[in-house]
């Protein structure tokens, strides 16, 4: 008898760990990503090729091929045709007759088991809407670009993009400062695994880019945030509805005032520098002042909850206004890797008309990892007081879940030897692609041939002990794939040292005075 007490007592207790696991986890970790280097064959796996000869591209990895017609593609900052880098243009170059954007033709030769050659017949063909796309990037020698597939007659065109889900409108990532080319394909992939189902995180396919008959290099083509069936799904708003599934977007370079709103935050000079708050979702034609009145106002009720004593009064009550699980799994992917602009730029927030705020989607990784223009320091916790989550870590009981989830992370997803394998494997995946991109772009490791927005440059201390700009730049891709992953085993190390500290935020000194009634 008292043994079966002992067993049931067991296996009660069995299964009251597993379903804290799964609360603290965010269900199972299983989101079964597409990771292209694991499933297309390497140039090795295609062995020679009978098809072509040394005077052609012939390449493992897929193909786009975009003719602009002879126009120049619109979106250069102002400061930048002008010769000047100091600081981001306040305006846009457009083309002469006024355009933000200009019509291409768009071709994908995707031969997913056999050599691509630049003649062969394509998957895809039409006709998109371009121009240079991104923030600081709008800088680089070599651009981020945007394209958004159109019909003839200007139509929406979605088309299933190298394997994804169909769509129109896609990212094209152009890897200029990060010299490894791969820090957006990387976290992506390795985002979508820490964020668990149900969360979206743009796919990533690597591809080479030929522009005007020109070879510009190793690409990687990215789904953009967007609110549909197939990316970010919500309940779509219908004009007249009294309450809406919304996604907005906080960042301090806004390019459309019109869809601005002061929250709570913004009128209390609580928003992280200059940043805004900007709806993105419903789209602009759909944002009457009942649907921006109705975004503003749920929002603030969060805002103004996180400024209040009773986030601390009762550890428990921000589970009322935020989905916890996303919120502890963004944090954490973003503190590893070290994504100095998160709640200052591109940084999104969403919500389903009939669920909570929810954390994400992430997006543009590439200064992560000591990628920034300033070197990241590798021992500090970078995030803990910024935005909302300055006001979460004053709750025990979140800080006790991101320790937890942080744990259980490092010991699969996040494990040191499996990232590690993990760059290797996508560095010998891409193989001849990376000579072929520095072929162009190789002049980009001397710093001194590339403006002062598409290089690194050493803080006021290294500066003080005789560090140029030649010391915090990679000279080659090899020293730049090796400070990456130094830079990434000692940040996972001094996290699985110092995770616990966290508490340190919600320890009851750091806000006695609330505490009293």
């Amino acid at each position: 008898m008292r043994r079966s007490i002992i067993y049931y007592i067991v296996g009660f207790l069995a299964v009251i760990t597993l379903i804290a696991g799964l609360v603290f986890a965010g269900a199972n970790d299983d989101v079964g990503r597409y990771h292209q280097h694991l499933e297309r064959p390497s140039e090795a796996d295609l062995g020679y090729c009978w098809d072509c000869d040394d005077h052609m591209l012939c390449t493992h990895l897929p193909l786009i091929i975009i003719d602009t017609f002879g126009a120049e593609i619109p979106g250069r900052p102002l400061n930048y045709v002008l010769g000047r880098f100091g600081s981001f243009g306040e305006h846009l170059v457009t083309t002469p007759e006024g355009e933000t954007e200009i019509e291409v033709s768009v071709s994908v030769i995707d031969n997913p088991n056999h050599w691509n050659h630049e003649d062969d017949p394509p998957m895809h063909e039409s006709l998109a809407m371009m121009r240079i796309r991104g923030n600081s990037s709008r800088f680089f020698d070599k651009p981020n670009y945007r394209i958004s597939l159109i019909h003839p007659d200007a139509t929406d065109n979605p088309l299933p993009l190298l394997g994804m889900d169909p769509h129109t409108e896609w990212a094209l990532h152009g890897p200029f400062l990060d010299k490894t080319l791969m820090r957006n394909y990387i976290w992506m992939n390795i985002a979508a695994e820490v964020m668990g189902p149900g969360h979206f995180v743009p796919e990533v396919r690597f591809f080479e880019l030929i522009l005007n008959g020109e070879y510009q290099g190793l690409y990687v083509l990215m789904e953009t945030v967007r609110v549909s069936p197939h990316r970010l799904d919500m309940n779509r708003y219908r004009e007249g509805m009294p309450a809406t599934s919304y996604l907005v977007r906080l960042d301090s370079r806004t390019q459309t005032p019109e869809r601005v709103v002061d929250t709570f935050v913004t009128y209390t000079y609580r928003l992280e520098g200059l940043n805004s708050v900007e709806i993105m979702y419903p789209r602009l034609s759909q944002q009457s002042d009942r649907v921006r009145d109705y975004v503003t106002r749920n929002i603030s009720t969060v805002e103004h909850f996180m400024y209040s004593p009773e986030i601390i009064w009762d550890s428990r009550s921000y589970e009322q206004y935020i989905d916890v699980n996303s919120f502890v799994n963004f944090y954490i992917i973003n503190e590893f890797i070290a994504n100095n602009d998160l709640w200052t730029g591109s940084t999104y927030l969403h919500k389903d008309v009939r669920g909570r705020i929810v954390a994400g989607p992430v997006w543009d990784f590439n200064n992560v990892m000591d990628n920034f223009f300033l070197p990241m320091p590798v021992d500090q916790f970078l995030l803990a007081d910024r935005g909302w989550f300055d006001r979460l870590m004053m709750c025990p009981d979140f800080t006790e879940r991101v320790i937890r989830r942080w744990h259980e992370l490092r010991g699969g997803i996040l494990a040191e030897e499996r990232l590690v394998r993990y760059m290797q494997e996508v560095e010998d995946w891409l193989g001849s692609a990376i000579d072929r991109n520095f072929e162009v772009w190789g002049y980009s490791f001397d710093p001194s041939q590339v403006n002062a927005m598409s290089r690194r440059r050493p803080t006021y201390a290294q500066a003080a002990e005789g560090l140029t700009i030649y010391d915090v730049n990679p000279s080659s891709f090899e020293e730049a794939q090796e400070w990456a992953r130094d830079y990434m085993i000692e940040r996972g190390q001094w996290l699985d040292r110092y995770i616990e500290t966290l508490r340190q935020f919600s320890h009851p000194s750091r806000h006695a005075l609330w505490l009293v009634p």
